[in-house]
């Protein structure tokens, strides 16, 4: 996660933060996915082939999130951190905050995201179905897609973040 996402992307401490939250955060977000899609989709819990795979998935490949988790982690410092260390009156220190703050807006980001269908079925996609297949990667593409509408911006391999132009 040493990519720079934008000029001023300095707070070391959040980027520590969200690495060291990495590994459990995607499996949360795939298991989140998993049991809004079946609540939505199969509320009956009616037994089909895709639904035993999702079902009894236990072992996700995260490779492919792993680099859409990374590009939320820019968003977020891009839009809603800054430079500046707040003081801290409850005891804790700024690596606990920020791990809190971040847990705290990643699962609401995918509660919100969940709310299209096309999100589920690309973490889907990426993490059970296809993981070393050639679709996995469009399925990736397209989360990118998703997010990048989200927030308005642009992420780039090489110039990082970018707002969006608006017409």
């Amino acid at each position: 996660m040493k990519r720079k996402f934008f000029p001023f992307d300095k707070n070391y401490l959040l980027e520590q933060a969200q690495l060291e939250m990495k590994a459990v955060l995607l499996n949360q977000l795939v298991h989140m996915v998993k049991e809004i899609y079946l609540l939505r989709y199969n509320p009956l819990g009616l037994m089909d082939a895709s639904i035993e795979k999702i079902v009894e998935t236990k072992e996700f490949n995260l490779e492919e999130l792993s680099e859409l988790y990374e590009e939320m982690c820019g968003v977020y410092r891009y839009k809603f951190s800054s430079n500046q260390l707040e003081l801290l009156f409850d005891g804790r220190d700024h690596l606990e905050k920020y791990k809190d703050d971040w847990k705290a807006a990643f699962t609401n980001w995918i509660i919100e995201f969940s709310k299209s269908k096309n999100f589920l079925k690309a973490v889907l996609e990426t993490a059970i179905f296809y993981p070393k297949d050639r679709q996995s990667q469009l399925a990736y593409s397209r989360l990118k897609n998703f997010i990048s509408e989200q927030f308005g911006v642009k992420i780039y391999k090489y110039k990082g973040i970018v707002p969006m132009k608006i017409a």
